[in-house]
């Protein structure tokens, strides 16, 4: 009687155990079941339309792992946001440059196939052998790289050589607009025992190139100092790279040059007195691959920042 007992307890147990995996089994499945539909998603999309009647291409950026290869643990999670980004579809504005002489009257070397007329030693009026024959090069090598160029040629020196930097800024407020470069063009002096010019990677004999930045001790209203002078030192690189030593460190002086009317603003000497004017042209197109390579090709996204942050300066 005894015995008989324990076995119909012994089957009673078991048959319970059955029943209560099968009750699991079926939650487990009905909470399987529930995951089935896709999580809600949140998101925003920014499209550019190219106006062409192609489709915007667009980029996935997930602000959570879940989409990214994890999924979520539990349907009550989150929702999860996706950003759409559009790749860009539309041309930048060009780049806006003016080129102006402040001392229009700077010339080279002479040579005797091709003379000018000299109202002094290594200066002259002829815009066609003067630092202006240089500016009109760089306007054309620029203009042919995508830049929008503004060549002045406005003669800033008249009879007192010492006022002219307050004739050109007159002429640079006369522009009714904002330019991203303004380069006053110049030609240094030599001096004793520096190279009198730089041989390229193709053997021409190119005038060396430096840039001249002032950080307006003396005057009350400042030139955007830090801004030009970062701007010049990655120009002065990037030519460096390409052209080793065409570009001899860059100058910081007390003075202002006109600085202040914009960012960018550098004065650029191209070559120097004891150069040709055909030296001279020929360190055009590394200063103006350089310019493409840093303001259009390849950015430096902190000059960027610079520039955006003095917009409303």
């Amino acid at each position: 009687m005894v015995r008989f007992k324990v076995v119909r307890a012994s089957r009673l147990l078991l048959v319970a155990v059955i029943v209560l995996l099968a009750v699991a089994l079926a939650l487990v499945g009905t909470r399987l079941l529930g995951r089935q539909p896709e999580p809600t998603v949140s998101g925003s999309a920014n499209l550019v339309d190219a106006g062409n009647g192609d489709e915007a291409k667009t980029e996935v950026v997930f602000a959570s792992s879940a989409l990214a290869g994890e999924l979520p643990l539990d349907p009550g999670d989150a929702p999860i946001e996706v950003e759409v980004l559009a790749a860009p579809t539309v041309r930048p504005e060009p780049v806006k440059v003016l080129i102006y002489h402040t001392h229009t009257h700077e010339a080279y070397e002479q040579v005797r196939d091709d003379p000018y007329v000299a109202l002094e030693a290594w200066r002259t009026s002829d815009a066609d052998h003067s630092v202006v024959r240089v500016g009109e090069e760089l306007a054309r090598q620029l203009k042919s790289r995508g830049f929008e160029v503004t060549h002045d040629a406005t003669d800033h020196e008249g009879e007192a050589l010492s006022t002219a930097y307050t004739r050109s800024l007159k002429t640079l407020e006369g522009y009714g607009e904002r330019f991203d470069l303004y380069i006053d063009l110049h030609r240094d002096a030599w001096s004793e025992g520096e190279a009198r010019a730089v041989t390229g990677k193709s053997g021409e004999s190119l005038a060396p190139l430096m840039f001249l930045i002032g950080n307006g001790n003396g005057f009350d209203v400042k030139p955007f100092y830090e801004e030009n002078l970062a701007f010049a030192r990655a120009l002065e690189k990037r030519i460096n790279a390409v052209e080793p030593g065409l570009c001899k460190p860059t100058l910081v002086k007390d003075r202002r040059y006109n600085q202040h009317v914009g960012v960018f603003a550098i004065l650029i000497e191209v070559g120097h007195n004891r150069n040709t004017l055909q030296e001279a042209l020929n360190a055009v197109p590394p200063l103006a691959a350089g310019l493409e390579d840093l303001m259009i090709v390849h950015p430096d996204k902190t000059l960027v920042a610079m520039q955006a942050a003095s917009a409303g300066k």
